[in-house]
This record gives C-alpha cells, structure tokens and sequence, in this order.
C-alpha cells in the first residue's frame, strides 16, 4: 500500500500548493520611496493632509480647504489647473441634508460644484482622462450606520494616485507623449456623481477628444486595488489593460456589476458611451462610509497596486500614436478574463469562450464513452450522483441564505443581498464555507470508504453540472463562464486519463491539474467576492463553492484512492 500513501501526500501538497499560490493573487506590493516612479509613500504625505478632516460637501469649510489643496499642489507641480464651477441655482439636482443628517433626495442641492482639470498635453489631443472624487462621505444612511467618514480611502487613495502620477508626468515633453492626459478631481460624487455628470454634459474636451476613462475609487482602507468595472465590448479596452504589472480582476465580476444598481463616476461617462476601466480596493465595509475611513487605517500597500497597474497602462497609451485614434478602442465583443497566478492574467474574447465551451461539450462527452466503455460509470450510479450534486448545491445556498438573514437578526441591521454592515463579518462568512465543506466531507469519506472508485460517478455529476453552467453563461453572461469551463474542462481530461490509462504518474498529473487550476481561480474569487457583496450574498457564494467543491472532492478521493499497478495486484 505504498503508493496509496504517496497518492495522499502528493494529493495533499497539490492542494496545499494551489491555496497558498490563489491566496497569494490578493498580495499588494509593499509601498515604494522611490520618486522616480510611482510611489506610494509619497502619495501618503498627499493623504496625510487631505483626510485630516471630513470634507464632504456638508462640511463646506473642509471642502474647500481640499480643493485648494489640490489646486495649490498641482499647481507648485507646474501644472495649470482650470476650474470647472457650476453653481446650485443653475442646477436641477436634488441632494439636500435634512436636519438628522440623512440626504434628501427631494429638494434641491445647497452647495455650488466645483471640479479641478488639469491638461498634461501631447502630440494629439486625443487623450486618456483620470477621475477621482475630492469629496467624503458626509450624509448619513441610519439603516446603514454611514456618515463622517475622513475620505482617506474612499476616495482619498483615488485623488493621491492622480497626483502621483500627474506628478510623474508633469515635466514630460510634449513632443514625447503621443497622446495627452486629463485629470478631473470631481466634486459631490457621494450626493449623486455630480461633478462627473456635468463634465459629461458640458466638457467639449470629454466628448470630443477623450477615448479612454480610467476611474479611481476606494470601498475600503486596504486590499488589492482591484479593476472591477470595464466599459462594453471590452475587448480592445482588455488589451490596454492587459499592460499592467499585477493585474487584479475577474470577469465575472465585471459582469456582475453590470447588472447591479451600483454606480460611481466613470457611470456618468459610460452613459455617454466612452470606454474606461473603473478600479477599487476591496476589504471590510466596516471601514467604508464611516469615520474609521482614516489616515491611520490605511495601507500604503493599497495605493502602491494602484500605481502598478496603471503606470505601465498610461506609459503604453502615451508611447503609441495608434491610441490617437478616437475609435481606437470600439469593440465587437466582450472578453473573458481571470487571474490564474499571481500577476498573470488569463484573457481570451467572448468568441473564444464560445469555441472552448463547444471544445469542452465533445471533452465531456468523451469522457462519459470512455468511463462507461471500461465500466468505471453506471448510468443509473451517475443519475443519483447527480441528483446527490443538485440536492448539496441547493442546501449549501439555503444555508447560505440562512446565515446571513440570522445575522443581520443578531447584529440588528436590515438584510440586503449586496449590502449588509455586521461587525466581524469574517465569521459567519468561515461558519458558513466550513459547515458545508465538512458536511459535503463527511459525505463523501462514508459513501466512498469501501469503494474509492465510486467516486468517478460523483465526478462525473460534477463535470456535468459545471460543463451545463458553462454553456449557458457563455451565451447569457460570458464573463462568468470561466468559473464553470475550466474546472470541467480539466476535470473532463483527468475522468478520461483515469479510466483509459493506467500510468501512475499520468493520473496524478491529471488529477492535480484538475484540482489546481479549480482552487487557482475560486480561492482568491470567492474572498474577493465576500468583500465585494459582503455576508449578505452567503447565498450566491456558498453556491459557486458547492460547485468548486463538486469537482474537487470527487478528484481528491480518486487522486488519494491511486495505487501502482503491482500495489494493485499484492492488495
């Protein structure tokens, strides 16, 4: 029974391997002194000033001691700064304060708007703009416990990376860029996305020469700056962001966000059909909208990522006259595209995924001839597997579903699918992954114990169920297909490799491969995710576990179960 051990401790590394490498897409890079790049700590001694105080449009004096912050430093940088002033009476946005605090979407605002602009011009005039909001979070949510918040985060860290890199490209020869930049510090994002809107409405610059937004906002004091939100048909917008140094994003979740009822201001400039990346820190939403959004909980790790993503992003669009071009980044289709490995992004078009999908379709059902063909799947087995799979899947997210409502009972908040403030949040979120993993474990040590092979059935069920939700979401939601193809996909190949050859190491290969790449792209995604909807989508998130786990349990039995052929014969 030697290689029976062997099998479980490679099995074991393999699985331990796969963590560590997915928990390790979320590291930031530690913050850099050095000025002659992006540097975090330089943006800090920025922030250290801009979040001494909340300044939110309510707190008028504040505000404008930020503003003219902002001017003053862009200014002592060598830039000219324009100010784009519009004034209440001239406006019919609603976003008054009632007397409790709370915003009243009903009568007309209090407060003029003034955003900062800033041309850094090259050989054309077409050119990338950069947003952030110079404004906090100054009104109050009662049922959301929001209100007062120093802006350190939200959106000081968006406002100190375009000073970073304004500062960066400040004294750069016009005749060595071949496109310009813009930057808008806009005010009033937190009462309505005011600022953004009127540069939309009324900037010939915006309309006329900017292709491409790159949005800048924070949910959150620390964390990977993740890009979570792309303009439609994203595939030219991919390849241009396919330059950053440590990418961090899902498809899925741009997908997801499409549908929500979320918004910041890189929507305003969507509605006016310009292409763009939106980029925010993801952690506790304790520390969003609330005083603890201060200078002494924030990572400058945070605001490093910023700038290594968007460095190498700014200095490709500058470098090439190609992005001169307004239409340049016009596409046909969307892309598909996930982290695999720690700054390494996986990006292919919605086409593609169409192709894949239809690949891992035949894959599949190959897999199920050769299983049968050797009599490693019964038909009647596999359909209570399947029915088994389904059963786990539905009770994973009812118990989802259950915690998080109990916990908002507890903790005496209003549940909400997307949005739910609980203190210690981790914990329901570990409760609720754990019981499901050990019950699903549990399960599986009883069914399989004398029969190690069963477990192809199961397997099978799995790849089925993940090969059908791979299908419909590439032709429904595309950027989510990934999620399902790919554990399929390479579960398929290890089912046929398991029942039509018998080398050892072949088999482990395979069965590694499957169980690696599955945990590569669901560790990292479905932490990211908790943050992103918090407790209150236990539902949707102990959902897409339960379909990691149908391919992954299965896989780890029939990988720990392996044994050589003479180990096979002398047992």
């Amino acid at each position: 029974m030697k290689s029976k051990h062997i099998s479980l401790t490679i099995m074991a590394v393999m699985l331990i391997a796969a963590f560590v490498l997915g928990a390790c897409i979320l590291i930031t890079p530690a913050a850099s002194a050095d000025t002659s790049t992006f540097s975090a700590e330089n943006a800090a001694t920025y922030l250290k000033v801009i979040s001494s105080k909340p300044h939110s449009v309510f707190d008028a004096e504040a505000h404008e001691e930020v503003r003219q912050y902002l001017k003053n430093t862009l200014t002592d940088m060598g830039l000219t700064v324009e100010e784009h002033d519009w004034n209440k009476e001239d406006l019919d946005f609603t976003g008054a304060r009632n007397e409790d605090g709370t915003l009243d979407k009903t009568k007309p605002i209090e407060y003029d708007i003034h955003n900062l602009w800033v041309t850094i011009p090259g050989k054309s005039e077409t050119g990338m703009l950069l947003m952030a909001h110079y404004d906090s979070r100054g009104h109050t949510n009662p049922e959301r416990d929001e209100g007062g918040s120093y802006g350190a985060a939200d959106d000081g860290f968006g406002v100190v990376t375009l000073l970073e890199l304004a500062r960066l490209y400040a004294s750069v020869p016009k005749e060595q860029l071949e496109t310009s930049l813009y930057f808008c510090f806009t005010d009033a994002e937190e009462t309505g996305m005011f600022g953004a809107k009127l540069e939309a409405r009324d900037n010939q610059i915006v309309k006329d020469h900017v292709n491409f937004v790159m949005n800048v906002e924070a949910r959150g004091v620390r964390g990977p700056a993740f890009m979570f939100e792309t303009s439609k048909k994203n595939e030219k917008v991919m390849e241009l962001y396919a330059k950053a140094k440590l990418p961090a994003t899902y498809s899925v979740a741009t997908a997801v966000y499409s549908v929500m009822t979320n918004f910041t201001d890189f929507t305003a400039m969507l509605d006016i059909g310009k292409a763009g990346v939106n980029f925010s820190t993801l952690d506790n939403i304790n520390y969003y909208h609330v005083p603890e959004d201060n200078f002494s909980n924030i990572s400058k790790d945070s605001i490093q990522h910023y700038g290594e993503q968007i460095v190498p992003m700014i200095e490709e669009y500058t470098s090439s006259a190609k992005y001169a071009d307004m239409n340049y980044f016009n596409g046909e289709k969307d892309a598909v595209f996930f982290n695999i490995l720690p700054g390494i992004l996986a990006r292919y078009s919605e086409n593609t995924a169409i192709y894949l999908t239809a690949l891992g379709v035949l894959l599949y059902v190959v897999a199920l001839a050769v299983a049968f063909r050797a009599g490693k799947l019964k038909a009647k087995r596999m359909l209570a597997a399947l029915a088994i799979v389904l059963g786990a899947v539905v009770l994973a997210a009812a118990l989802g579903f259950g915690i998080s409502y109990l916990t908002a009972l507890i903790v005496g908040n209003p549940w909400n699918l997307t949005y739910l403030r609980v203190p210690s949040a981790g914990v329901p979120f570990a409760v609720s992954f754990a019981v499901v993993f050990i019950l699903e474990l549990v399960f599986c040590f009883k069914k399989f114990k004398k029969n190690t092979t069963a477990a192809a059935d199961f397997l099978a069920a799995g790849l089925g169920l993940n090969i059908v939700l791979a299908a419909l979401t590439t032709f429904t939601l595309s950027g989510a297909s990934f999620l399902f193809f790919w554990p399929a996909f390479v579960g398929s190949a290890a089912l046929v490799v398991w029942a039509s050859v018998q080398n050892f190491a072949l088999r482990h290969v395979f069965f590694s491969l499957a169980n690696i790449i599955t945990m590569l792209i669901y560790v990292p995604l479905l932490y990211a995710l908790f943050l992103a909807v918090t407790i209150g989508g236990l539902l949707a998130l102990n959902l897409l576990f339960a379909f990691a786990l149908s391919v992954i349990l299965p896989v780890c039995f029939l990988q720990g179960g392996l044994r050589t052929k003479k180990d096979a014969v002398n047992a």
